[in-house]
């Protein structure tokens, strides 16, 4: 079932690890959620997006700091990470306020 939500560079999210089993390996985290059984794999940009939401974060600030690190636009950073973290929120990865 998909979560309705509209994100936005001003959207503040969360990690949401209740429900969760964790694991780091090596720069990637995988991920079994408890309930439904399944196993999620994050890539290493996946993974640093879920260490930085330790805190909650508004996704502009998510932006600012992978287009510090990775050699993308402003603009194509934004449309893939909000894509990306509405496939976090589907997935119940994420809270949001």
């Amino acid at each position: 079932m998909e979560k309705e939500c509209n994100l936005t560079p001003d959207t503040f999210v969360l990690r949401n690890e209740q429900n969760f089993l964790i694991s780091l390996i090596g720069d990637e985290v995988v991920m079994m959620n408890i309930n439904k059984g399944i196993y999620i794999g994050i890539n290493s940009v996946g993974s640093n997006i879920w260490n930085m939401l330790e805190h909650a974060l508004p996704v502009k600030e998510i932006v600012s700091s992978l287009t510090a690190k990775y050699d993308i636009s402003s603009e194509q950073c934004e449309k893939e990470t909000l894509m990306y973290l509405q496939q976090m929120l589907e997935q119940d990865m994420l809270s949001v306020f």
